[in-house]
């Protein structure tokens, strides 16, 4: 027979705040389990606009909440999405407001795939769904490039291989080594300051990104979303030489052009200076013959011409059309000199007209005109005089002085 509880007991002897209970449960869960690691599948994930994540851990059975802090989230390489399988580390807590349990998580790792794949896959369906990846964004390569910045580390083999292969495919440069780190924590923000630096003084025709091969980790600059973007806004063509052949990276992916090594990176953006001679030489041979050819169908077409009876003709004809030219140059010459002298028999009688209506030859008929002497103005009137007014008379022959010495206007 089952015992049945005594509702009217002593109660007990210490009686629990809400808060209180809850800090003491947490302070036994925090205790007795320390550092664990929980493996689940993520769902119901937010991100705070405080950088913190939240979400469930959960499998067929049961689930537990977890918070990601932005510290710690900060420092894994790809980003938390709904349905992934994870393998979560770090300490069972009590979040007492709520009295709910939960999983403080300090690391995450992708379960059936590494951290850094996981985060490559993610950044490269994001940016190629942009369309970053797209060949009809990506500018073309000059031809002949005179100024070449090389992106990279200044003590590398990468370096020394580039300048090697630059300076024997193509001397005709002038090379730039924009020092930066590429590898570790600080590679990205370099290679990003490079670039941009590049863009604004427009240093180059070409910009080569590169480094030799590492492992995933080591490449791993290359793969950063910052970087990616700065090579999309380039203004100047991007060549990216990163790692082996084998190696691809998303600045492979976003580059204008992609080579497989640095080296290769270097022969990809200068011709080969025997092979531009060659094809020099081969377009002089292709023009001499093209010119020959444009010649030799003029030549044939004139030895034609000169086989006919006009043609046979024109040393007889060339004196008759010589007498005809000097017949025609003695009549232009009359021509002209009849014309000429119309002209000149118009122009002396348009003189002697105009002579004839001129102020002077009305003078000579005995006639005179007055000017005010004090500002020169004719004086055509007895109404314009007044008395004491000085006068300057003019004859044909000279002018004098005058004073009038009474004056009658209006009369």
């Amino acid at each position: 027979m089952a015992v049945q509880p005594d509702l009217f007991a002593e109660p007990p002897q210490r009686v629990f705040t809400v808060r209180e209970l809850n800090e003491v449960v947490r302070q036994v869960l925090e205790d007795g389990f320390g550092d664990i690691a929980v493996e689940g599948e993520i769902s119901n994930l937010k991100q705070q606009t405080s950088g913190h994540w939240y979400f469930t851990l959960k499998d067929d059975a049961a689930q537990l909440s977890a918070v990601f802090f932005r510290g710690d989230a900060s420092r894994v390489r790809f980003r938390p999405e709904h349905g992934l399988r994870v393998r979560a580390f770090g300490r069972l807590t009590l979040y007492t407001a709520q009295g709910k349990y939960q999983l403080v998580v300090r690391d995450l790792v992708p379960v059936g795939q590494g951290a850094l794949e996981l985060a490559f896959r993610q950044l490269k369906e994001k940016l190629q769904a942009e369309g970053l990846f797209d060949e009809a964004r990506k500018r073309p390569l000059p031809r002949f490039p005179r100024r070449i910045a090389l992106v990279t580390s200044p003590t590398g083999a990468a370096v020394r291989d580039m300048l090697t292969t630059l300076a024997t495919r193509w001397p005709l440069l002038r090379i730039f080594v924009v020092p930066v780190a590429v590898q570790g924590d600080q590679a990205p923000d370099e290679i990003v300051h490079a670039l941009e630096l590049v863009n604004r003084v427009r240093a180059a025709d070409v910009v080569i990104v590169a480094r030799g091969g590492g492992s995933l980790e080591d490449l791993w600059a290359f793969n950063d979303e910052r970087v990616a973007r700065a090579i999309v806004a380039s203004r100047i063509p991007v060549v990216s030489g990163v790692g082996h052949e084998v190696d691809f990276t998303i600045a492979d992916f976003v580059a204008d052009r992609r080579a497989p090594t640095p080296t290769a990176a270097a022969a990809l953006v200068v011709p080969h200076r025997d092979e531009v001679r060659q094809q020099l030489g081969q377009c002089d041979q292709r023009l001499a013959r093209a010119l020959r050819r444009r010649l030799d169908l003029p030549r044939q077409r004139l030895q034609q011409l000169m086989t006919r009876y006009g043609m046979r003709r024109l040393p007889a004809l060339v004196p008759e059309l010589a007498q005809k030219v000097d017949e025609t140059l003695e009549g232009l010459e009359a021509a002209l000199g009849r014309g000429l002298e119309r002209h000149t028999t118009r122009l002396e009688a348009l003189r002697a007209q105009l002579q004839a209506l001129g102020p002077h030859r009305v003078l000579e008929r005995g006639y005179a005109y007055c000017v005010d002497a004090a500002d020169g103005t004719v004086v055509g009137r007895a109404a314009q005089t007044r008395a004491g007014q000085q006068l300057v008379v003019h004859w044909s022959d000279g002018v004098r002085p005058a004073r009038v010495l009474e004056s009658n206007r209006g009369n």
